[in-house]
């Protein structure tokens, strides 16, 4: 069974690209371009892994990971995809609450395929 991914950024055109792009490689993957959707798509889906923007709005990244700290029963790794240049400097608090990676936009598409590899192993299963 393929692992799952959630994207969250509420730019159609980057949650579509990510979306294609690893779905490509193999993954299961799963997007929300509405943040207030967020919780109940990991709640739904149970992803292996979140894609997730900071600056969105509503419910920016922050808040979706407090509610996940709160409300999902597992940890469940984010790479946080991010303009937001700031978060450098909040990366303990991201840490804290399941960020294991910080990419900032724009990226190099290859080399975000790769971290996602690298983090959750390959789509089947097997570990990079």
């Amino acid at each position: 069974m393929a692992k799952k991914i959630l994207i969250m950024d509420d730019d159609p055109t980057i949650a579509d690209l990510l979306t294609e792009a690893l779905a490509d490689e193999g993954y299961e993957t799963h997007m929300t371009t509405q943040s207030l959707r967020f919780y109940d798509a990991v709640r739904e889906h149970q992803p292996d892994l979140i894609l997730l923007d900071l600056m969105m709005p509503y419910l920016d990244g922050r808040d979706e990971l407090k509610l996940m700290t709160m409300g999902v029963d597992r940890q469940i790794p984010v790479i946080v995809v991010t303009a937001y240049l700031g978060a450098v400097n909040e990366e303990k608090e991201f840490r804290e609450a399941g960020v294991v990676h910080i990419v900032y936009k724009p990226f190099d598409l290859d080399k975000l395929v790769e971290l996602v590899k690298k983090t959750i192993g390959e789509p089947g299963g097997t570990n990079a």
